[in-house]
């Protein structure tokens, strides 16, 4: 049954989920009614999420969402809900949105923001406003290390404050589920928003946030379909049989992403109770799209494909077809999970967004303008 296998992944993974959660808005503000030429209205909300455990509950460090609407729109629209490496200030970028404290790594055109588009694609910071809007949807996006800071020391604090109330070290959470987390707190405040479809609540992540996407949306039915690019080892890639990063790699190299009970299995991946198919089976009957480049062996296509195949039966469960697909390079738009793959590296290029607004297209039918 799903909450025991959820358990499993909680214990062995992830990390334990919060027994209560709430959201709390600190202030809404409208930016601009006419931003990037009139074509999109420009919102943003500070928020404090709040997380309970075994009674005691704490607030999270203030976050931000920025929320970008078509102007043009007649009815309730999709969202693509996204987390980014970049804060929102670089994701949507316009002067009305504020770097965080410190400043903003991605903006500007200096060495680093260069070197960073260079090896990880033109889409790395900012995703195509123009044409996401032209397409019919909104786009929210949150820079989850506002709250839980993708770093050993600041992340582990992080971590540790808001789950001061479990007892135990080995299946505290890890910070992927604490971004999962987060994407629910911000579908508790994107689902009131009658200029928004409640049937079009989409999750978007790019590899560590895409496996924090396809947590999410496996533990929050509210989740109407996953974007989930590159996300390797601990998202949607089988950890058994693997290749690339393996358990230990990423447990030594980014130690606070999961549960501490996870590095126990490096070097024991066949002993792990749980696979990434059963991750997907979670979010059966509802759509992912895998995305994936032909280079990108440390995120390993292949396993992705296989734990796509995999998942399956869960969707036959519901009477779905699950992976179409009988080859990796047969890209499917419409089919319950889709895999899309393309030359090249790590990172977010010019051929990746066509191909997730055509998977979402085919849920949602918004005409390309």
């Amino acid at each position: 049954a799903a909450p025991a296998l959820r358990a499993q992944f909680e214990r062995h993974v992830y990390g334990v989920m919060p027994e209560a959660s709430a959201t709390k808005i600190i202030s809404h503000r409208i930016i601009d009614e006419a931003a990037f030429g009139g074509a999109g209205v420009l919102e943003e909300y500070e928020l404090v999420a709040s997380a309970t455990f075994n009674g005691e509950t704490r607030d999270s460090a203030p976050f931000r969402l920025t929320l970008l609407l078509p102007a043009s729109a007649e009815g309730p629209v999709p969202a693509i809900l996204m987390q980014t490496f970049c804060p929102t200030s670089s994701t949507i970028p316009h002067p009305g949105v504020a770097p965080p404290e410190g400043g903003d790594f991605c903006a500007g055109d200096g060495p680093a923001a260069w070197l960073m588009t260079y090896v990880f694609g033109r889409y790395i910071a900012t995703p195509p406003l123009e044409a996401i809007l032209a397409r019919g949807y909104a786009l929210a996006a949150l820079y989850p290390s506002e709250a839980v800071p993708d770093s050993r020391s600041r992340g582990e604090a992080a971590l540790e404050a808001l789950a001061a109330g479990h007892g135990d070290r080995e299946t505290r959470w890890g910070a992927v589920a604490a971004w999962a987390w987060l994407y629910a707190r911000a579908v508790d405040i994107l689902e009131t928003d009658a200029r928004l479809d409640r049937s079009g609540l989409i999750v978007w992540g790019h590899s560590r946030y895409g496996k924090a996407a396809l947590v999410a949306a496996a533990w929050d039915a509210r989740i109407d379909a996953v974007v989930s690019h590159q996300s390797g080892t601990g998202g949607a890639s089988l950890t058994r049989g693997k290749k690339g990063e393996t358990v230990a790699e990423i447990a030594d190299q980014y130690p606070h992403w999961f549960a501490p009970a996870y590095a126990r299995f490096a070097g024991r991946e066949d002993e792990l109770p749980v696979d990434q198919h059963q991750l997907l089976a979670l979010i059966a009957p509802r759509a992912i799209l895998l995305g994936n480049a032909r280079r990108d062996v440390w995120s390993d296509p292949n396993g992705a494909f296989r734990a796509a195949k995999g998942a399956g039966p869960a969707y036959a469960l519901y009477g779905r077809g699950g992976l179409a697909q009988d080859r990796i390079d047969r890209f499917d738009p419409q089919a319950d999970i889709s895999f899309w793959i393309r030359p090249g590296t790590h990172g977010i290029v010019k051929e990746d967004w066509p191909a997730f607004l055509d998977f979402l297209d085919a849920r949602y039918k918004k005409p390309a303008s």
